[in-house]
């Protein structure tokens, strides 16, 4: 099944918050993803809010995640972001190598379904 040309989502992102402010929804069955939209705006939310959000795909209504994917992307992608998600990877790094060279396993022992309950 190809997509139609004339199907998009925007999402309107505010400032320092990046809380949703507004967005609109082109194409066909766009009254699925309405719903969505107009209760992440009343309530604040943000695009992270909805990029964390489990979404059935493929559907209509994954274009609205697919647009608050982008958002979120977009602020990572800011140089102050960016430094401390590298500093984040590089401590992650080196927490790894100092376990593997105490010859600690890289993965926590399996647990037993016992030890759940």
């Amino acid at each position: 099944m190809t997509a139609p040309r004339d199907v998009w989502d925007l999402l309107v992102v505010g400032g320092g918050t990046a809380g949703i402010v507004g967005a609109t929804v082109v194409g066909p069955r766009a009254g699925e993803t309405l719903g969505e939209l107009t209760l992440a705006v009343r309530k604040g939310l943000t695009a992270g809010d909805l990029t964390g959000t489990t979404h059935a795909y493929p559907t209509f209504n994954d274009g609205a995640w697919n647009a608050a994917i982008a958002a979120t992307c977009g602020r990572l992608a800011t140089p102050p972001a960016r430094a401390l998600l590298g500093a984040a990877v590089r401590l992650r790094r080196w927490q790894l190598d100092r376990r593997a060279a105490r010859g600690v396993s890289q993965l926590p022992p399996a647990r037993s379904a016992s030890s759940f309950s």
